[in-house]
């Protein structure tokens, strides 16, 4: 059983904004540096040089502000491939799956503490919140995508793309898993089953 985290309330204030974005930045900072475990209340208030009851005001504890971090990092990525996305000429729906990975996999490198939170947060009731809802928005969105290409059939479940998203999720927390990085070897073999999975739905054997 888990209990949902209490919803703060967003600052008016454009001052208090800014004390906001400086501590989820120092959070965000933190964590690309040093790993998500570094990231502690104490030491996000020193390094975005708030005191400790300002930061308390804002954020209840330290669950809270990786919710509010792992909130912002979806919102990003999320940005990058819609953005990416249509300049696309998807030519089959392997092509689909093989550029959404390598985004992915590019955020995350760039961004390791996302990564950190993404792959290894997953027993917090905060985090996994976030890694089902955006399972679901971005599975949703590529079957739209492949829908409007004319891959797929209007009537083709939905259910296959959340299937295809999901496998990607758990290939690239498998090849996480033991590293600081992404294990290439792993990275490739997930990839030829996620291009398998593509081929297959083309050429209906999937729902």
């Amino acid at each position: 059983m888990t209990t949902m985290p209490v919803q703060r309330r967003a600052p008016v204030q454009a001052r208090s904004r800014q004390t906001v974005a400086r501590i989820l930045d120092a959070a965000a900072t933190i964590a690309d540096e040093h790993g998500v475990d570094a990231v502690t209340t104490r030491a996000i208030a020193d390094r975005a040089g708030v005191s400790y009851p300002s930061l308390y005001r804002f954020f209840a504890d330290r669950d809270a502000i990786l919710d509010e971090l792992m909130e912002r990092h979806c919102a990003e990525i999320d940005a990058r491939c819609v953005a990416a996305e249509r300049t696309w000429r998807i030519t089959s729906i392997a092509e689909l799956l093989n550029n959404e990975l390598d985004l992915h996999v590019d955020y995350y490198r760039r961004h390791p503490g996302a990564a950190g939170l993404w792959m290894g947060g997953r027993t917090a009731p905060t985090v996994t919140k976030h890694v089902h809802a955006r399972m679901q928005t971005l599975a949703g969105r590529l079957h739209t995508i492949l829908v409007e290409a004319e891959l797929i059939p209007a009537g083709t479940d939905p259910r296959n793309m959340l299937v295809a998203v999901e496998m990607a999720d758990r290939m690239l927390e498998l090849s996480y898993r033991d590293n600081n990085d992404f294990d290439e070897t792993i990275l490739d073999i997930g990839r030829t089953a996620l291009i398998a999975f593509g081929h297959a739905l083309s050429g209906g054997s999937c729902a």
